[in-house]
């Protein structure tokens, strides 16, 4: 089962407002194009990860999560994803499912490493992220397998033009239409 969660409450104001609307049409849009089986707009962690654990175990195949993210961590309704909590439902994902973030900067610097291996590591499952924010452009997606090391820099995503990252075309770049992740990233 290919799932997408997204953050149904990522903050105050319009632009939060539009942002999750992006979220709640892109994820249907997917799920039209055969990326998804299922799509939960979820209203916390909690919300997020009791939904989950009603799903039938060695049930998921892909987990997309489409929210908030800074290096190191996801949010959702300004709250971040606890790891551990996540590991403990382990037995929903079949072996080497793919857990992606579609969430900015997750991915970079040390603490987006350490990110990465654990849940990788926890969860025998391949994890993607990306190290630079994102938006209509995704930059920066990388992939990890458990028991692996990271393939990309820990400087990778850190501002180096006046531009937004997010209208730039850098490297391991896609667009937010794409469904899948290019083999070898």
């Amino acid at each position: 089962m290919k799932i997408i969660i997204y953050d149904k409450k990522p903050g105050e104001g319009v632009g939060q407002w539009f942002l999750m609307l992006t979220w709640l049409v892109g994820s249907y849009c997917q799920k039209l194009l055969g990326a998804a089986d299922r799509v939960y707009g979820a209203e916390s962690w909690s919300d997020a990860l009791n939904w989950l654990s009603t799903l039938q175990d060695n049930s998921i195949t892909s987990l997309q999560y489409w929210g908030h993210g800074s290096p190191g961590y996801v949010w959702l309704n300004s709250k971040p994803l606890i790891l551990s909590n996540l590991v403990e439902l382990k037995n929903k994902f079949v072996p080497q499912a793919l857990v992606w973030f579609r969430t900015c900067s997750t991915f970079q610097g040390l603490r987006g490493h350490q990110f990465s291996k654990y849940l990788a590591d926890n969860l025998n499952c391949v994890v993607a992220g990306h190290t630079r924010v994102i938006g209509l452009l995704q930059g920066g997606l990388h992939t990890r397998q458990s028991n692996t090391q990271a393939s990309w820099p820990l400087e990778e995503g850190e501002p180096k033009s006046s531009l937004p990252s997010y209208l730039v075309w850098g490297p391991n770049t896609i667009t937010c239409f794409q469904t899948k992740i290019p083999h070898g990233w």
